[in-house]
């Protein structure tokens, strides 16, 4: 695309139109000029229009523009894989002074490949605006080395938003390595369970079995979250002596109706099924689940135990 159609198709893009669906019984923007211009340009891959694109960054004055702009410039990075436009999008990074176009930036980072300098995200997670973290939290998601990996230890243990750590952890259980961990579990006695289910995460991400007694302690926390990720590293890290505290957990879990549909279920029947010729509980926990508890079963658990337990 030259110059002219990129403006048009950056103009296309804010042009916002709703429409009733009556079938599906809300309003939506599918099929809008402004979604079939999004369309168009997820699938950019030409990296002929990176000079073209930056020269609209330099000449266009417009926020609205130039965050669509930006967009399109990261896109072709995430679908192309090209280092530079992580490079071109961190020296944009560099002069932007508005917060809006800053977030975007950071927001086009966190989509790439990787980067490999960090230097100039980092800043950004000591913002005093939330949005500004919130994002430069992000983009550290494909950022790789000590510099991201100690920034981001050093804004969890000094933090008081609970969000935004749980939002670092996350990012650690992608980026870290072993070394965070001591950081890691003084937040296991954290007043918010986001956080508390956020560590559990990243201790099963980086760490290994001699947590085991961590996620089994896990089962027993008030909040339903960190239940959850502690069955996820019992299944990841688990042995035998997890067999009971989960066959408890999933009793618990099937005392009636769930309301919210999750996998919890099914990771617990499945790490029962590895026992089952070797405990003799195990087959009599599912005959009693087939039998009594059939009716509040999710569809995916139903199917899995007559694939799994024939009757």
């Amino acid at each position: 695309m030259n110059k002219s159609e990129l403006i048009a198709l950056a103009e296309q893009m804010l042009i916002d139109e709703y429409v009733y669906d009556e079938e599906r019984g809300y309003s939506t923007s599918e099929g809008s000029p402004s979604d079939l211009a999004y369309e168009i340009a997820r699938r950019f891959q030409d990296v002929q229009m990176l000079p073209v694109l930056m020269d609209l960054l330099e000449q266009t004055k417009r926020l609205d523009m130039k965050q669509r702009f930006y967009f399109m410039l990261g896109m072709i990075g995430t679908n192309t894989g090209d280092i530079r436009v992580a490079d071109l999008l961190l020296e944009q990074l560099a002069q932007e002074t508005k917060p809006t176009l800053i977030v975007k930036i950071l927001d086009e980072l966190a989509k790439q490949e990787r980067i490999h300098d960090a230097t100039d995200i980092i800043k950004y997670i000591e913002d005093a605006r939330s949005a500004i973290r919130n994002s430069a939290i992000e983009a550290l998601r494909v950022c790789r080395g000590d510099e991201a990996e100690d920034a981001l230890i050093r804004f969890i243990t000094t933090s008081t938003d609970s969000f935004e750590i749980m939002s670092a952890n996350f990012v650690l259980a992608t980026i870290g390595t072993e070394r965070v961990i001591p950081y890691l579990l003084p937040l296991l006695d954290h007043p918010k369970g986001d956080v508390r289910h956020s560590v559990l995460n990243a201790i099963s991400e980086l760490g290994d079995d001699t947590f085991l007694p961590m996620f089994i302690k896990g089962l027993e926390d008030r909040s339903i979250d960190v239940k959850a990720y502690a069955l996820l590293g019992i299944a990841k890290h688990g042995d035998a002596s997890a067999i009971q505290p989960v066959i408890k957990r999933l009793k618990t879990m099937l005392k009636r109706q769930r309301q919210i549909q999750s996998d919890e279920g099914l990771v617990a029947l499945r790490f029962l099924n590895r026992y089952r010729q070797s405990d003799k509980t195990i087959p009599v926990l599912f005959d009693w689940i087939v039998t009594k508890k059939w009716e509040v079963l999710f569809d995916d658990e139903q199917q899995w135990l007559k694939r799994n337990h024939p009757e």
